[in-house]
């Protein structure tokens, strides 16, 4: 779904012709405002689906996923090293360090960010210090940056 930005260089001294009147600087703000409001709005329901679906390979694979829990607790397997867990980094994007995906975005170091509290506080009782590569996160923002352009279209 594209967004329909509305063209008014009309709120910015870089663009602005002179002799702007106060009415048309207001409607530059207020269209500007309405646009941001557009866009922010379709990336929370984006960033509301990646909740939703978070960690759908653990209900689809729940067999898969249960017998090599037991093998590393029973047996001591290499549980990163498993069938389910390389199904889960490869077919979901929240495992930045264990597999970014190219189009890594700012939603899915968001969705990191809330399943590892998620996670260690309700697991252990403790946050865990976090870590991310400042690559990720450059990588994060330029693609973000370019999610925002592909979505977007002035009108």
């Amino acid at each position: 779904m594209q967004i329909e930005l509305h063209k008014n260089p009309n709120g910015d001294t870089r663009t602005a012709p002179k002799g702007i009147t106060f009415e048309q600087f207001q409607e530059a703000n207020c269209s500007h405002m309405t646009d941001v409001a557009a866009v922010m709005g379709q990336l929370c329901c984006m960033l509301s689906r990646n909740g939703e679906r978070h960690d759908w390979t653990k209900k689809k694979y729940e067999k898969m996923f249960y017998n090599n829990f037991l093998a590393t607790i029973n047996v001591g397997a290499d549980f990163v090293s498993g069938e389910w867990y390389q199904l889960h980094i490869n077919e979901e994007r929240h495992h930045l360090l264990s597999r970014c995906p190219e189009d890594v975005n700012l939603l899915d170091v968001i969705e990191m960010i809330v399943d590892c509290v998620c996670a260690g506080k309700t697991r252990s009782g403790e946050v865990r210090e976090l870590e991310i590569s400042s690559e990720i996160l450059n990588k994060a923002f330029q693609n973000t940056v370019k999610l925002v352009d592909d979505m977007t279209v002035v009108k």
